[in-house]
């Protein structure tokens, strides 16, 4: 009896034993989803911040704090695209801002270029490039092939974004924008120049799929693809003026960096100072808590205008 009642207490004790690892890797991946969870949500507090020293002092800790975890979930598609999005967000409000004042200041002293403008355009391609690759392995996760067809070319690109639907519009997005704010700040470069048809693709299809998306930022990129070159690269003031008007109707003229994208490049390649002014005066007499959960996109729009303006004899 004795005998009988010991043999099942110690069967039950191996298999409670064997079971362990698996019971830590559940806790494991219940403890990483929640943390995942809390990180997603934390992300807009960044983007409604108006303070750039804080910003920049925290941001980097941030993003790198979410490598980390991604380090154990390599393939979770929030965390590749926060980082997408992180990234992003601080080579354009961050880093493009150093960029931009360094070259005001080569300007003042008559220096055609300084080699702390190239230190920061440099810096904010390569982070341009890490938020583009994020993106694009959040899109392979959900599309598988994804990556292959956009390294073949536009044909192959276009093929793909057809399987696309709108569950797709986050990470094709994020693909895109990066990549339309590295070509932006290298437009004198021929591989970035080779990029736009690519992007063109891209934000077309999330037009299709969800225009309103990221406060209409598709319709804001291709405003900026077909406004801020001329025809013989693809430029289309058409175009990029129904893109820009669109984006400022989904917007209500709240998201200010669509004014700032308006005035630097399609008014300049039409040399429309009238609605250059027009776009610049708006964006710096309106409030950056205008859309308070954008704050900090808006300060920086708004940090651009007053550069862009102080431009104009330059610039027309």
């Amino acid at each position: 009896m004795i005998r009988s009642l010991v043999r099942p207490t110690a069967k039950t004790l191996l298999l409670l034993i064997a079971a362990l690892p698996l019971y830590a890797c559940s806790l494991k991946s219940i403890a990483l989803k929640q943390t995942v969870g809390i990180l997603k949500e934390s992300l807009p507090a960044f983007e409604q911040e108006w303070d750039y020293e804080l910003v920049e002092r925290s941001l980097p800790a941030n993003i790198k704090t979410v490598e980390g975890f991604l380090v154990s979930a390599p393939n979770d598609q929030d965390l590749l695209l926060m980082l997408a999005r992180a990234y992003g967000a601080y080579a354009m409000v961050l880093i493009e801002d150093r960029m931009e004042q360094a070259k005001a200041r080569a300007d003042a002293s008559d220096a055609i270029e300084t080699p702390e403008v190239d230190r920061h355009r440099l810096r904010a391609r390569e982070m341009y490039s890490r938020a583009h690759r994020y993106a694009l392995r959040a899109l392979e996760e959900r599309r598988p092939g994804f990556s292959a067809a956009f390294a073949k070319g536009r044909d192959a690109l276009k093929r793909a974004l057809k399987t696309c639907d709108k569950d797709d519009v986050p990470a094709l997005f994020w693909v895109g924008m990066p990549l339309a704010s590295a070509v932006n700040i290298g437009r004198d470069d021929v591989t970035m120049i080779a990029k736009l048809p690519h992007l063109e693709a891209l934000m077309t299809r999330v037009v299709a799929l969800d225009e309103g998306y990221y406060y209409a930022g598709a319709h804001l990129v291709l405003g900026g693809l077909y406004g801020g070159v001329g025809k013989m690269l693809g430029g289309d003031p058409v175009k990029a003026k129904k893109h820009f008007e669109r984006a400022l109707i989904l917007t209500k003229r709240r998201f200010l960096l669509v004014q700032t994208m308006y005035a630097r490049t399609l008014a300049v390649q039409l040399q429309d100072k009238k609605l250059f002014r027009s776009l610049l005066e708006e964006v710096l007499t309106a409030t950056s808590a205008i859309l308070p959960e954008q704050r900090l996109a808006n300060v920086a729009a708004k940090r651009k205008a007053a550069r862009t303006l102080a431009r104009q004899g330059e610039l027309f």
